[in-house]
């Protein structure tokens, strides 16, 4: 297990090697992509290029939550998911590496910092996501998930203007306080506060894609590294 964790590890600094391309409000979510269902990486309107062996795994589930299967194509830009017809709900994981950050602004892939010249700090990118993929499911919590948003209904349900109540979770445990952003693809640097119950009500932003997201730092072991993680909730509402 350790070896694969530390090969997905070095897959992802290799391939971002050659983008650069910074840690911070990244989030994953599926989207339609070339008539396939994609896991993107992106913040805003901006998406980019990533290593397929970052995702160390996705769990699917059917419309009453039972386990199920899904199949994924790797290719040398992203990873394309196939869902099949009983798919109600999947949890991606997804290790976006180590990054450095220098006194004069660049931003280093690496999972080796003791020799970076001017090192300011150290990042640890994971992303989470849960997406919803059928109507038919009766919305419940994945607690496999570190940080969780957990929708009071199912989404797909509703429509672009509507109101949806959220609960957010760290641990199995309502998160109080948790920053959430209700847009991630229209208005990244718009912050709302869950409650200290965890709850919190946004907006649907969007015919089609919506992606809500929770972005937290946690500290680790090694004084020298942050976690931050971005955890979402994605879903593609139906055309009229």
């Amino acid at each position: 297990m350790k070896k694969k964790m530390l090969a997905a590890m070095l897959g992802a600094a290799l391939g971002l090697s050659m983008y650069a391309v910074p840690a911070d409000a990244h989030g994953i979510y599926y989207a339609n992509r070339l008539d396939q269902k994609a896991l993107v990486l992106g913040e805003g309107p901006l998406d980019n290029i990533y290593d397929p062996d970052c995702v160390q795994r996705i769990d699917a589930y059917d419309v009453k939550f039972n386990p199920t299967t899904v199949k994924r194509i790797d290719t040398d830009k992203n990873m394309i998911l196939v869902p099949g017809d009983d798919l109600g709900v999947t949890a991606t994981f997804f290790d976006y590496g180590y990054f450095a950050k220098t006194t004069d602004g660049k931003v280093i892939p690496t999972r080796d910092y003791s020799d970076i010249e001017n090192l300011m700090a150290v990042i640890y990118a994971y992303k989470y996501n849960v997406h919803y993929w059928s109507m038919d499911v009766k919305p419940a919590g994945l607690y496999n998930v570190p940080i969780q948003i957990v929708p009071a209904v199912n989404p797909l349900m509703l429509r672009r203007g509507d109101t949806l109540l959220l609960r957010i979770y760290k641990d199995g445990a309502p998160y109080a306080n948790a920053p959430v952003i209700a847009d991630v693809l229209g208005n990244l640097s718009s912050v709302m506060q869950a409650d200290e119950n965890g709850y919190v009500s946004v907006r649907v932003s969007n015919d089609g894609l919506n992606v809500i997201g929770v972005e937290v730092a946690l500290p680790t072991a090694d004084v020298n590294v942050t976690k931050k993680v971005f955890s979402s909730l994605s879903f593609i509402l139906p055309a009229e």
